[in-house]
């Protein structure tokens, strides 16, 4: 997973280098802008952390990119399963990531969903959030490629949105 992780930081690291997006843009100027009806907040993080982690006042979710993990050989499960029960021990989080190959998908139709999006909201731009800024920012220079004013919230949803104490629901 931390590989995983590493690449999709690199990845990004590398987009920021060519950043064609508008800027980025605090909690509170997101938030005036999205009231004020000039722009759409969409929230690029995965369905399972919109849900789970919370979101914040009128995001929409589009991920942009989501995760699948493809379980190893059922053989290697089931020797897993049985090892636990003779040792009498639950296997850790890390140690049973290893049964599983992770791998991203990206979401071929997310540029048309957040053009439609705008459209339904009769926003002229939107501003793109995830966990902490990385994915958001690959997806406001994603739609900045296809001529859409795109910013970035500063810090993302958990250390910008959430600690400037926005409004925000679920957990």
């Amino acid at each position: 997973m931390k590989k995983v992780l590493t690449a999709l930081l690199l990845v990004a690291l590398f987009v920021s280098a060519n950043d064609m997006y508008e800027g980025d843009v605090t909690a509170q100027e997101a938030l005036e802008m999205e009231k004020k009806g000039d722009a759409l907040i969409v929230d690029v993080r995965t369905t399972l952390e919109f849900l789970y982690t919370g979101h914040g006042e009128g995001f929409v979710n589009i991920p942009a990119f989501d995760w699948t993990y493809v379980p190893k050989s059922i053989e290697e499960r089931v020797k897993s399963a049985e090892f636990e029960l003779k040792t009498d021990t639950t296997k850790s989080h890390s140690d049973m990531q290893k049964l599983y190959d992770p791998k991203e998908v990206v979401n071929t139709n997310f540029v048309a969903d957040v053009m439609k999006a705008m459209k339904l909201r009769k926003a002229n731009s939107v501003i793109l959030v995830c966990r902490s800024g990385p994915r958001s920012k690959a997806a406001a220079n994603l739609l900045a490629k296809e001529g859409i004013k795109a910013y970035n919230l500063e810090d993302g949803f958990m250390f910008g949105w959430k600690e400037a104490k926005m409004p925000y629901g679920g957990f």
